[in-house]
């Protein structure tokens, strides 16, 4: 599991231990970001919030599409692999430029103090956690191990829905 080993997806290796329940489980997060997404986005009402939301949620999309490929073709399309590095943090990026040039039309103070009680406080802890784990995990998992992957799905999927929860009780 370590990334000393030699068994990191590549454009030549396709996986083969990944299963159809894996990815349905993959997309349980991409599910749980896009509504966190909505929700924060009626918050923040900022288009390029939308914007880089929606890069973030295409990405995570086709990442699982790239899965469910390895699975039913037993094919490693290499774009829709590696896109996520690309994407992910381009549309992150944009989320957090619309934060400072929104920065005067959203009382971002109130919505703070109302993250921080409880019990939203507590969903919003487990999902910065689980992010911090699934930022560790990139160095410390074989990407290609499907233990590693169902620990990152599992970890991203309660992350997600940790942080949805949270954002629900900021409406």
């Amino acid at each position: 599991m370590s990334s000393s080993s030699g068994n990191r997806i590549t454009k030549d290796r396709v996986p083969e231990n990944f299963s159809l329940l894996l990815c349905i489980v993959d997309f349980v997060p991409v599910i749980f970001f896009g509504l966190s997404c909505v929700v924060a986005g009626r918050i923040i009402r900022s288009p390029l919030f939308v914007l880089g939301a929606a890069i973030c949620l295409v990405s995570g999309a086709i990442k699982v599409f790239w899965k469910i490929l390895v699975v039913v073709k037993k094919k490693n399309v290499w774009p829709l692999f590696i896109q996520m590095r690309i994407a992910m943090p381009i549309g992150f990026l944009i989320m957090i430029v619309s934060f400072a040039v929104g920065f005067g039309s959203v009382d971002f103070p109130t919505i703070f103090h109302r993250a921080i009680l409880f019990p939203q406080i507590v969903f919003f802890i487990i999902g910065l956690t689980g992010m911090a784990l699934m930022c560790s995990f990139v160095v410390l998992l074989d990407s290609s191990d499907l233990r590693a992957n169902w620990v990152e799905q599992i970890t991203n999927s309660i992350s997600q829905i940790s942080f949805f929860v949270g954002l629900l009780f900021l409406l």
